[in-house]
């Protein structure tokens, strides 16, 4: 018995403590290949009114992801590159040396959930060699 008053307590403690962080969202870019999902791109974190503020969070990042990448134009300039050879260098930077006619995708993240789709992608597909965005070719 006196276990099991324990485990609630420490359950209410627990929950008692989660509610006190803030509420958070992130946003982020990532590329499909055949067998996993890469990121390339991530904003700061950016507070939310609640863990259950879908709208808002995913709101907030189309929008906040959209006037970082020119819309997702990767032969935009982003910086002293195109938006997709910076891309391009992020993967190459973790390993990823050839990225072919892959399109990247928009995420959100809230509170530590799962990352879901924005509804956004790029405008062309990206491909990349050797950390070197190039145009695609069928």
């Amino acid at each position: 018995m006196k276990f099991a008053l324990l485990s609630l307590l420490a359950l209410c403690g627990v929950a008692y403590v989660r509610s006190d962080e803030p509420a958070t969202c992130r946003c982020a870019l990532f590329v499909s290949s055949p067998h996993n999902e890469y990121m390339v791109y991530e904003l700061a974190p950016v507070p939310i009114d609640s863990c259950e503020s879908h709208k808002q969070c995913k709101n907030r990042c189309v929008t906040e992801l959209n006037q970082d990448t020119s819309n997702l134009d990767l032969w935009a300039t982003m910086g002293e590159d195109t938006v997709g050879q910076a891309f391009c260098h992020e993967l190459y930077r973790h390993f990823f040396f050839w990225i072919h006619n892959s399109y990247v995708h928009g995420y959100y993240e809230m509170c530590g959930g799962p990352w879901e789709y924005t509804g956004i992608d790029s405008q062309q597909p990206l491909c990349c060699d050797m950390g070197q965005q190039e145009h695609c070719i069928a």
